[in-house]
């Protein structure tokens, strides 16, 4: 018999969601992995809390990032991702907690001691010296390497990178491009078993940091480097990771891959957060047999296995691609739809939910639009084929399976 499903929560609410997907959560993660990274020559980041007086910048933070592994910490502005890439680096300390690299506990090593690279937002390389020797200098001042042995592991990432005939030139001879290469070849050399990234794409011109975005990952992976890379640009963090951390508030909301966390997002907040066009995120209202929706009724019976929600409030969530804008629906004659006219159809599987909406934007967007609609004072987008006849101010229907819906408690 299959196990009840139950309620996930955390600080910006709770999805319901199959019981046998519960252990996925942060903390169990983050136990899961631990042991592995422990193992492994990972690092591992336990209870990290770190207050700014009254602001509490990280909230127990607890992660785990196994050897060849590729982590992005992924949050707005203010969750408390750059305070965490300083802490794993040395150049901050955590009030509580601990850091594992390799086992090995780094409170109170300094950052040149640690086992580590880091690659800046801003390059942070010196302007008046040539390219190899800011690969170099960290390699004869940090680790102590000869100036011949230092030169040959600094041509000999320049290589790999593709950059060999940069060498000979300062930062200023240099575009965005390849002064992000120099920095990330500065990290490779180190041979560290960790990489920090701290955005380093966040300064470079759309078109390049697409290509660079490509770029560096498939470098990092090439090299077999553990990296953690903290980024608020969900777009980077997708193409990159292989898994996901959310920070919001220094409290982790969710911890996967970036299918789990668009496909099964644990909270509003990721739902709202992961995708582009984000998830459309809907107030509701709690029945007592389902939950009204702008869109209609959902009934509980067309949601098997979900339980019925405790308290007056949630948020429905539906992806863009999962909306159908279609014309105006029969029953309404020529006349505008009043507002409220959310219909249900269909039971079980087949059951949907439809209503009248505007047209207030269309995004052409290649292959495909993004259609902006207003449905009776609820904003959402719905992603249609390009050839599809929509203008602002159509009046149409938008559909959408219940199948396909995210129900998150308030």
């Amino acid at each position: 018999m299959r196990a009840p499903d139950v309620l996930t929560s955390s600080a910006s609410g709770s999805e319901i969601v199959p019981a046998a997907d519960t252990a996925a959560g942060p903390a169990a993660a983050a136990v899961d992995s631990g042991s592995a990274a422990l193992s492994d020559g990972g690092l591992v980041l336990r209870g990290i809390r770190r207050l700014f007086g009254d602001v509490v910048a990280l909230d127990g933070v607890d992660l785990a990032v196994t050897r060849g592994e590729s982590l992005v910490v992924l949050g707005p502005s203010g969750s408390g991702k750059s305070t965490l890439l300083r802490i794993i680096a040395g150049l901050d300390h955590a009030d509580e907690g601990e850091v594992l690299i390799g086992g090995r506990d780094q409170i109170g090593l300094p950052p040149h001691r640690r086992d580590i690279a880091i690659v800046f937002q801003h390059f942070a390389l010196y302007p008046h010296l040539t390219a190899l020797r800011n690969i170099t200098l960290g390699l004869r001042h940090g680790l102590r390497l000869d100036p011949a042995a230092a030169d040959r592991r600094a041509r000999d990432v320049a290589g790999r990178l593709q950059i060999t005939e940069l060498l000979d030139r300062l930062p200023r001879q240099l575009s965005g491009g390849q002064r992000q290469r120099v920095a990330l070849a500065r990290a490779l050399a180190r041979q560290a078993g960790v990489v920090l990234l701290d955005e380093p794409l966040s300064g470079l011109d759309a078109q390049l940091r697409q290509s660079l975005r490509i770029e560096i990952a498939g470098r990092l992976r090439a090299a077999g480097a553990t990296t953690v890379h903290v980024t608020h640009d969900q777009i980077d963090a997708m193409a990159t990771a292989d898994r996901i951390a959310v920070l919001r508030d220094g409290r982790l909301e969710q911890v996967g891959t970036p299918d789990e966390l668009y496909h099964h997002p644990r909270t509003a907040f990721v739902a709202g957060f992961i995708g582009s066009p984000p998830m459309n995120l809907m107030a509701a209202d709690h029945t007592h047999d389902g939950w009204r929706t702008p869109l209609g009724l959902v009934h509980h019976p067309d949601l098997p296995g979900r339980p019925a929600a405790d308290g007056d409030g949630v948020t429905v969530g539906i992806r863009p691609e999962h909306l159908r804008v279609s014309g105006p629906n029969p029953k309404a004659g020529d006349g505008p739809w009043r507002s409220g006219d959310g219909e249900t159809s269909g039971t079980g599987a087949e059951a949907r939910v439809s209503a009248p909406a505007v047209v207030s934007l269309v995004v052409p967007a290649g292959p495909e639009k993004i259609v902006h609609l207003d449905a009776s004072g609820t904003a959402m987008a719905a992603r249609c084929a390009a050839d599809v006849p929509l203008r602002p101010g159509a009046e149409v229907t938008v559909t959408a399976p219940v199948a396909d819906l995210h129900i998150f408690v308030l």
